[in-house]
């Protein structure tokens, strides 16, 4: 189908050249359509390139149903979904362009997606922890705040904790974040 050549051709130059040097040309040459072709299933490059940013986010959405179903105690169910989404992030040669693209380009689409990745994980962190507020699972706290510390402290370990002679393994990056949410640092 026509549209599939689209999707997968744009995808591709969008992953290995960034949404700002590719062009509408170029995506017709390589799935072998016309610019009218791609006009008659996507309103410009803006929308097509939409189009990938929302099958992210719905894929995301199904890594957190997947783990809301999980027969685990509350917070490693947590932690298993932050952990699985931020790593789905990190190994996603699309999302990986858009964020090269967000840091080095300034591109104003760029930053809009991973404003749209940043804010969905939010979202579901901050609806966890009001939900373990009622239950009085945790103390009450101000949710946007807690919600976003718990997702930056995962996203310094996996992308700026030093990997040379600093490896971190999965089993202790999971049990040291867990102890220090749960117990604290401090000494009474």
């Amino acid at each position: 189908m026509k549209k599939d050549d689209v999707i997968v051709s744009a995808k591709e130059l969008f992953t290995t050249y960034g949404y700002k040097k590719v062009s509408m040309d170029e995506i017709a040459l390589k799935a072998g359509v016309t610019k009218k072709t791609i006009y008659s299933y996507f309103k410009d490059k803006d929308d097509l390139f939409k189009y990938f940013v929302t099958e992210e986010i719905e894929n995301m959405k199904n890594i957190i149903e997947k783990n809301d179903k999980l027969d685990e105690p509350y917070f490693k169910k947590i932690h298993q979904t932050i952990y699985e989404l931020i790593k789905y992030r990190k190994q996603n040669e699309f999302l990986g362009r858009i964020l090269k693209d967000a840091e080095f380009i300034y591109n104003i689409k760029a930053k809009e997606s991973l404003k749209m990745f940043d804010d969905a994980i939010l979202k579901y962190i901050k609806e966890k922890i009001e939900i373990a507020i009622k239950q009085k699972k945790i103390k009450q706290c101000n949710t946007d705040i807690a919600a976003f510390i718990i997702y930056k402290v995962y996203v310094a370990l996996m992308y700026d904790w030093p990997n040379e002679n600093n490896e971190l393994d999965e089993e202790e990056f999971s049990d040291n974040i867990t102890k220090i949410l749960k117990e604290g640092i401090f000494i009474n």
